[in-house]
């Protein structure tokens, strides 16, 4: 996503932007979004800082001067290791939000997601912000984003930094490496867990980079930041979601082939055996 998000800004013609990533160097790619960025690179609308969120000096060398801050590194949701994911969820947001203010950043837009409010349980439908942190969750990623998010939202106001967070589901479109590859291998197993109902939250990457420019755009003005500052936003209005079936007939994975239903209790005792692999 945080390419897109790069490319967006940079089209706009708006922005200088400072990338940042553990990378010693830039790595671009093939596309029209690393083509943007090539080309600002060049000509510095653009420029690239290596840092690690694991390192407050790191941070706040390549905040100097900075106005705005979007961030939306993260561990590995596919990885179940809370030493990992506590290390750069919760301790790299910490050296965020302290690099921020060390700068005296303005704005910090904070990429959570939704995993934050479910519990691997219960079922959520038409959920929105209101809705309270579990008391357990099923995974580090969830635990460790939630603690994240509590501290972004802490931040607000304090040494003058306005701080705002953005739920979004799933996310899918150009370059993605997760999403599209999970849904295709398991179209390929042909079973069905549960009663073939299940319904997730995908929203396509380009929705997300707007809702990361509004909340900015927002947090800009007195008003916004009254209303919006401190706040988390999952508006399904701005993440356009798609129903999982719908989304897997739009990239063909949907045959004659004959399908299986999977108990969930199954289902369940399987998701156990994996994250006590891992």
């Amino acid at each position: 996503m945080a390419r897109h998000l790069v490319a967006a800004l940079l089209r706009s013609g708006e922005w200088h932007v400072r990338v940042t990533d553990l990378a010693p160097d830039a790595m671009l790619g093939l596309g029209d979004t690393e083509d943007v960025l090539d080309d600002a690179l060049r000509d510095g609308r653009a420029v690239y800082a290596s840092a690690d969120v694991c390192n407050l000096d790191q941070l706040i060398k390549a905040f100097e001067g900075v106005e705005v801050v979007f961030h939306t590194a993260a561990a590995d949701p596919s990885k179940n290791n809370l030493q990992l994911h506590y290390k750069v969820n919760v301790e790299g947001t910490r050296n965020v939000v302290d690099a921020c203010m060390t700068c005296k950043v303005k704005r910090l837009i904070h990429t959570s997601s939704i995993a934050v409010v479910f519990d691997g349980v219960h079922g959520l439908l038409d959920a929105n912000e209101s809705l309270p942190y579990p008391d357990k969750f099923p995974d580090a990623y969830g635990q460790t984003k939630a603690e994240a998010e509590k501290l972004v939202m802490k931040a607000n106001g304090i040494n003058d930094l306005l701080t705002c967070c953005i739920r979004p589901g799933s996310i899918f479109g150009p370059g993605d490496i997760v999403i599209l590859p999970t849904l295709d291998q398991c179209g390929k197993t042909h079973f069905i867990f549960g009663d073939g109902k299940n319904c997730d939250d995908f929203v396509y990457v380009e929705n997300v980079v707007h809702g990361h420019i509004c909340a900015e755009k927002t947090l800009s003005t007195m008003e916004g930041a009254k209303i919006s500052g401190g706040k988390v936003v999952q508006d399904k209005n701005t993440f356009a979601c798609h129903h999982g079936t719908k989304l897997f007939g739009r990239v063909g994975m949907q045959g004659s082939t004959p399908l299986w239903n999977v108990p969930t209790s199954s289902a369940n005792t399987s998701k156990d055996q994996i994250f006590d692999s891992q």
